[in-house]
């Protein structure tokens, strides 16, 4: 796992809303107390409030925050213990590949989702139970995951080594065969993270996930367009400057940095708001060059 510091800054701002809301629930609720009296809703103790407020409930539909807010409220210890590590270990990897704008977008797609999801099983009777906490949409993250990193193994339920290509259907599994046994668990919403997962993978692979890469297209093509530049060579003739350009010189229409270290920072902001999927041949060839020459160096 990576320091906290080191996260991407996505990853920072949703663990730290998620630890914010579990320690007005637990700490000043649950441990100190803390009772409130709202008007038209009479006293009560704020981990109720805030559970009351923010869970999603499939009876009432039409209150909206709520598909929203239920991904943020955890008032259990090792519920949100176990939430918040699976984001930390997982989300980071996932944040690299998409980008943040990419990430955050499939990890409130995927939390709506199973809120929708829970409501069509509840149209159904399969259920009316209301759902507090982010694993709707962590399974969506997972999906991502198993994604991008097929064959990585993972300490299932911290003991029983697994790659993530079965892990991933070992939990459905689970799921839904734990779905009808009233345990108290979300199961359902569970699966939903996986449908809205697999959704917005599946576009995320075949379209959108490379608009970032249009720019970089448009632009090979224009050069394509205008044809090679030349240049007069010693002996008066005119060549051409991609036959005489050496294979370590950049390439004709790139900007040539002198300082390496602003365009590492560049490169790095591009995977940061856009994944490493997004990277031309050779900015990834240049963060092969710079890694190589760390390791040397060390």
């Amino acid at each position: 796992m990576r320091p906290f510091s080191f996260l991407p800054k996505v990853l920072r701002v949703l663990l730290l809303i998620n630890a914010g809301v579990f320690a007005a629930a637990f700490v000043l609720g649950g441990v100190l107390g803390l009772q409130l009296n709202i008007p038209g809703v009479g006293p009560g103790n704020l981990r109720d409030y805030i559970t009351y407020f923010g869970a999603y409930f499939p009876t009432v539909p039409y209150e909206a925050w709520r598909y929203v807010t239920y991904m943020f409220v955890h008032v259990d210890f090792w519920h949100f213990l176990f939430n918040m590590l699976m984001l930390w270990m997982f989300g980071s990897d996932v944040v690299d590949m998409m980008g943040s704008k990419h990430f955050t977008g499939m990890y409130m797609f995927c939390g709506i989702f199973a809120a929708v999801f829970s409501l069509v099983m509840c149209v159904l009777g399969l259920t009316n139970n209301p759902i507090i906490g982010a694993s709707g949409a962590l399974m969506g993250l997972f999906v991502a995951y198993y994604k991008f990193f097929p064959n990585r193994v993972i300490l299932m339920f911290m003991f029983f080594p697994m790659r993530i290509k079965y892990a991933m259907w070992f939990m459905v599994g689970i799921d839904v065969f734990m779905a009808p046994s009233g345990d108290g668990v979300a199961h359902l919403a569970h699966l939903g993270g996986v449908v809205g997962g697999f959704i917005y993978m599946h576009f995320y692979e075949r379209g959108f996930g490379k608009i970032g890469d249009l720019a970089d297209k448009f632009e090979r093509a224009a050069r394509k367009a205008r044809g090679p530049k030349f240049k007069m060579n010693d002996g008066g003739r005119a060549e051409s400057s991609r036959s005489s350009r050496k294979s370590d010189e950049p390439l004709e229409g790139e900007v040539f940095y002198v300082d390496e270290n602003k365009r590492m920072d560049e490169i790095l902001k591009k995977v940061n708001e856009s994944g490493i999927n997004s990277l031309t041949d050779s900015e990834r060839k240049f963060l092969l060059d710079a890694s190589e020459k760390l390791r040397r160096r060390r």
